[in-house]
């Protein structure tokens, strides 16, 4: 009788522990990354080549380099839509100083420069005008969209530097280029900020209860304005890095780059509703997206049902997160 009781006692627990990891967002993206790195090692002899992890390394470096930051704001309830907008709007400044002669850390300071502007913007927007974060950064997103098309008169700028090109096509560290190196670098340190500064980590309790935060003592719209600027550096510092890998900057560039970095970082577990996510979970979130549209362009299959894939992951993501609120409430 006793050890039937045991037995019955034990096989709830283990549910419970089970039900407990699946209930990690981080488990089961990365249980997902490993089953889909399974299924393409076994249907595609490219993937596992030494190119193809460059090619998927360099498609997620940009992204996890303005992911990582946006994290922390999202964390703290305020989204930023304008991030593709600023990374191409801060990478035109850069080419078109490289063109008019300036030297190579000049014009990457006046990209750098611009991006800084574009975050501060969106900070003031957001603290002083009282804009919803949502709807200011959708506006400032068309706003920056349009003034960098005007600077560029629509075009592609080329002509750069071959120094300059040489910061990401040529520098590397056993063999990992310069993108992918800083990608590395900027998850590490924001991972870190995140974790154990006090700055960074009230980014949860802005999140969890913005009024709460505010009678504890915490300066709601500095942190505001932090955040926003340094969304904005990382935004521009991609951009400007894009166009190194190039050789060239694109009018496309930065477009549709917003939707896909949030929609990863809801894949992650950040919500938008603030109060949640990490920067492992924003990481896995860029992998998998890395990973859909790199099994997609070894398939063959027609680039625009990645547009339809993040677009209908997106909502899947925003759904799970409301009922797991609704479940937890």
């Amino acid at each position: 009788m006793e050890s039937a009781n045991t037995l019955a006692i034990e096989k709830p627990a283990k549910k419970s522990i089970i039900k407990k990891i699946f209930e990690v967002r981080e488990i089961v993206i990365l249980l997902l990354v490993l089953i889909l790195a399974v299924f393409m090692s076994l249907n595609s002899e490219q993937f596992l080549s030494l190119g193809n992890f460059r090619v998927v390394g360099n498609y997620m470096a940009t992204d996890m380099i303005i992911g990582a930051f946006l994290t922390v704001s999202l964390i703290a309830g305020n989204t930023d839509f304008s991030v593709g907008s600023n990374m191409g709007c801060s990478a035109f400044v850069c080419g078109l100083m490289l063109n008019a002669g300036y030297s190579i850390p000049v014009c990457i300071l006046g990209g750098l420069l611009c991006g800084v502007v574009i975050g501060a913007i969106n900070a003031f927007i957001v603290v002083r005008l009282k804009v919803l974060p949502m709807i200011a950064t959708m506006g400032t997103w068309m706003i920056f969209k349009g003034a960098g098309l005007m600077i560029i008169n629509s075009s592609t700028l080329s002509n750069f530097p071959i120094a300059f090109k040489a910061i990401v096509q040529d520098w590397n560290i056993a063999g990992i280029s310069t993108l992918i190196i800083t990608m590395l670098i900027v998850t590490v340190v924001v991972s870190f900020l995140l974790k154990s500064v006090s700055f960074f980590h009230q980014a949860y309790f802005i999140g969890s209860n913005r009024e709460s935060a505010k009678l504890a003592g915490i300066r709601v719209d500095r942190f505001i304005y932090v955040l926003y600027i340094l969304i904005g550096l990382c935004a521009a510092l991609a951009g400007i890095l894009s166009i190194s890998r190039y050789g060239s900057a694109p009018a496309s560039l930065g477009q549709g780059v917003e939707f896909r970095v949030i929609s990863a970082l809801l894949i992650g577990g950040v919500s938008l509703n603030g109060g949640e996510g990490s920067i492992l979970g924003t990481f896995l979130g860029i992998l998998l997206m890395a990973l859909i549209n790199n099994a997609l362009t070894l398939f063959g299959i027609d680039s625009n049902l990645q547009n339809v894939l993040i677009g209908s992951i997106m909502v899947i993501a925003v759904a799970v997160d409301e009922a797991n609120r609704r479940r937890q409430k």
